[in-house]
């Protein structure tokens, strides 16, 4: 049976929070997620900063890696076309040249005992309709090229430019990853590169309960249980859950306690469903997503500053045995490519 990796998103400046949090649990996460666009500007950043601080502190990082070229609002309606055509490949020869050398740890050199490891999501949530790269978004729309097949090609171009040069999948692990549901008339399925191209399928999924007009409250059942099953039939891969969450938003106001239960109940359902691999979503967004260091929560951690936390967080995660041990980076082969 797998041994699940879970894991946490915080924005990288705000480690000090993680850390805290960690302190309160009394033991760390396996994976932390994070963000980064294709800006050349934060190359530096994420390989001199970001992920030695995550890997420092004894957790793999697992980058989503968003083709923002450089910034949301800039980027080109047809990126995913102009991808396939090589116009950022020198962009992507430069970024897998940081990669390996990051990889390899501070002796330079893959397959020694300083190596490191990452799990990359590239393009993630391409089955909706608010990212660039998504087949119904701008140019890329299905309604006049086959867009399905243009993001397709684009995840093997990246992926190809990528390994050539050398980094293999013991060290970088391929996750794409897609939204639980279907939205704008492109399914998950049509979207996927095959199986010489992922290691690990992806699945984000949120309980917005009564936050939007649109919205209603659901169960991690009612979030997961499709696009889980549709994932299984696709491929047979490790299944990870890069970003999940719940608000704590009812018809009738915010409910704290209820939104513990749903803490709780995500958690086994997590375990029953076969998931290895889950990161709590934990920023106060567009919602109260956070169980810690948020606008709410259940419980009131002492310090300066003081935190709000959802006590149920930390059951499932310490008294279920599901975190890894303090400070350490047990990360075992086998949990690593989703076989623990």
């Amino acid at each position: 049976m797998t041994t699940p990796l879970f894991g946490v998103y915080t924005d990288p400046d705000r480690m000090a929070v993680i850390e805290r949090m960690e302190q309160w649990l009394g033991t760390s996460h396996a994976i932390q997620t994070v963000f980064a666009p294709w800006s050349p500007g934060v190359i530096d950043e994420l390989f001199d900063r970001i992920l030695p601080s995550i890997w420092a502190a004894g957790r793999v990082p697992l980058l989503t890696w968003e083709p923002f070229t450089p910034t949301p609002d800039a980027t080109p309606t047809d990126i995913a076309a102009r991808i396939i055509a090589g116009e950022y490949d020198e962009y992507l020869d430069r970024w897998a040249d940081r990669l390996a050398a990051w990889l390899a740890g501070p002796d330079g050199e893959l397959g020694t005992t300083d190596d490191r490891r990452l799990y990359l999501r590239l393009a993630h949530e391409m089955n909706g309709d608010w990212y660039p790269w998504s087949p119904t978004v701008g140019e890329n729309s299905s309604r006049t090229t086959d867009a399905p097949s243009t993001y397709r090609k684009m995840w093997r171009h990246v992926h190809d430019r990528i390994e050539r040069g050398g980094i293999e999948n013991t060290h970088c692990q391929w996750l794409w990853c897609v939204n639980h549901v279907d939205v704008g008339g492109v399914s998950m399925e049509d979207c996927y590169p095959g199986d010489a191209f992922v290691d690990w399928l992806g699945v984000d999924g949120f309980n917005w309960g009564d936050s939007r007009e649109w919205s209603a409250w659901h169960s991690p059942a009612a979030v997961f249980d499709d696009a889980i099953d549709r994932l299984t039939q696709l491929a047979d891969n490790p299944i990870a859950v890069p970003e999940f969450a719940s608000t704590s938003l009812t018809a009738n106001g915010h409910d704290p306690a209820r939104k513990a239960a749903w803490i709780r109940a995500a958690y086994g359902y997590l375990d029953d469903a076969g998931v290895a691999l889950a990161c709590w979503f934990n920023e106060d967004k567009e919602t109260d997503w956070a169980v810690f260091g948020g606008e709410r929560g259940t419980e009131r951690v002492a310090g300066e500053p003081s935190h709000e936390a959802y006590a149920t967080y930390r059951a499932a995660l310490v008294n279920d045995n599901r975190a890894e041990p303090p400070r350490s980076r047990i990360v075992s082969d086998a949990a690593f490519l989703g076989r623990g």
